[in-house]
């Protein structure tokens, strides 16, 4: 974990701490009293206040950083450095562990990043795994409706795209595609939809004009047990695995169609969901 990401979840500890100090003097605990229950019932008390109003400063200051960062560049690494540390602060709070493999393969210049696609928070385990690249994604369109998160999703240039193969998903396809051309790299989910589980749905090949029609180099990602994530929670914690594949070159796809291509991806994806299965 980078430093300013520990930095930004030892913050929302300390937090918790203050105001459940706090609200125990407010409460009057007499922290000698071990064999009062008022002591264990306001004890409680306050840790719940200090842990609610923690979380209320976290997501009142992502909100505040994104009005005050409005009209910034949708590359700005500020922004995105801020976001992948408010993301690691969720992994953190939902008790993920993501185990990531093939880090090595992260190329230094842009790229077109496709995986396998099973919950709506993929996103929030991928994009801080490249923090070095100011990675958006072609993302769900209702997610732009959220509160505080659907105003960081436009401002770090994600596409919102229609769950359906019309006219306007066509267009979020175009508008990728310009920003992959502009030197961003960009993340697609293939499949369109989520799988819910380890078992792949079929690729939409249109999905992969993202990398050809500006000749980018494909990213290939295999996400395993993510389905997983809010299972048992918060008594469990999860693990989570990604495995980052050796970049596809533009040089090594050109000749194939989009549907072969997503073929290829597709195949690869599974080879690995199956090594991850024998583990």
């Amino acid at each position: 974990m980078k430093g300013f990401d520990a930095m930004y979840i030892l913050s929302f500890y300390l937090f918790w701490a203050i105001f459940t100090i706090l609200f125990g003097i407010i409460f009057k605990l007499d922290f000698y009293s071990f064999n009062d229950l008022n002591f264990y019932l306001y004890g409680l008390l306050s840790l719940f206040i200090g842990l609610i109003l923690s979380l209320i400063i976290q997501l009142s200051s992502l909100s505040l950083v994104g009005t005050l960062r409005k009209g910034t560049k949708i590359d700005s690494k500020f922004n995105h450095r801020f976001a992948n540390s408010w993301l690691a602060l969720t992994l953190h709070f939902l008790r993920v562990k993501v185990i990531t493999t093939g880090k090595e393969n992260i190329p230094t210049k842009n790229f077109v990043l496709v995986g396998n696609h099973q919950e709506n928070y993929d996103i929030i385990v991928l994009k801080p795994i490249f923090r070095d690249h100011t990675i958006t994604f072609i993302a769900k369109e209702s997610i732009m409706g959220v509160p505080i998160i659907g105003k960081w999703i436009g401002l770090l240039g994600n596409i919102p795209i229609s769950r359906f193969a019309d006219r306007s998903a066509a267009e979020s396809i175009v508008k990728g595609i310009k920003q992959v051309r502009q030197g961003m790299s960009m993340g697609i989910f293939p499949e369109g939809r989520r799988a819910f589980g380890n078992k792949m749905i079929d690729f939409k090949p249109g999905a992969f004009k993202l990398a050809i029609k500006p000749k980018a180099d494909i990213l290939v990602v295999t996400i395993y047990n993510f389905s997983n994530i809010l299972k048992d929670y918060p008594y469990k914690k999860q693990k989570v695995y990604v495995h980052i594949h050796e970049l596809l070159k533009y040089e090594d796809y050109k000749g194939l169609s989009s549907q072969e291509l997503a073929n290829k991806v597709k195949k690869t994806i599974q080879n690995q969901l199956d090594k991850f299965e024998k583990m």
